[in-house]
């Protein structure tokens, strides 16, 4: 028998031999882990970094039981986010970003499915909850700092005039 002859008749038979074995199984894939609330909160407000990176949620939205003093406020107030769109509607929009303003930022950094689950039930819960809002303290903490800083001004200003030599005086021609 010639040699590409052996090597076609070894090929035939490694080839009926791997027929006859049963198939090895596949290594079964891991049960998916239930999504948690409070590692949802955790990554909305950037106590927990996202698996890829992206900024936290809380870095332009707002949310029901955490106010505005922590966040840009650059997004809407998600707090009637699950009631409006429910977790499926999130759940796409997570993994598709579809908002011009969004998509720089998590370009790159997609969040992943487990990631999603625990921000729609971080979600879930503040649904139907007040929204953040600003409350009179913060008018009079912003009053008060505008007070401070003029004083500052004017303090600064008139040290800053008395040291400052006349144009006439002192003067040589």
């Amino acid at each position: 028998m010639s040699r590409s002859g052996r090597l076609l008749l070894a090929a035939s038979l490694a080839a009926l031999a791997a027929a006859a074995l049963p198939a090895a199984a596949a290594p079964e894939a891991p049960a998916p882990r239930p999504a948690d609330a409070r590692r949802g909160e955790a990554l909305f407000v950037g106590s927990r970094p996202l698996y890829a990176g992206g900024a936290p949620c809380l870095a332009c939205h707002g949310v029901s039981g955490h106010g505005l003093a922590r966040a840009a406020s650059f997004g809407p107030d998600l707090s009637a986010s699950h009631a409006q769109y429910g977790a499926d509607g999130l759940d796409a929009v997570l993994a598709d970003i579809v908002f011009p303003s969004m998509e720089p930022i998590y370009r790159g950094h997609a969040v992943t499915p487990e990631e999603r689950g625990d921000l729609i039930a971080f979600l879930g819960e503040a649904s139907g909850k007040a929204p953040a809002r600003l409350g009179p303290a913060f008018g009079v903490g912003v009053a008060a700092a505008m007070g401070i800083f003029l004083v500052g001004v004017v303090f600064v200003g008139r040290r800053g005039v008395a040291r400052r030599p006349s144009a006439g005086k002192g003067r040589t021609p």
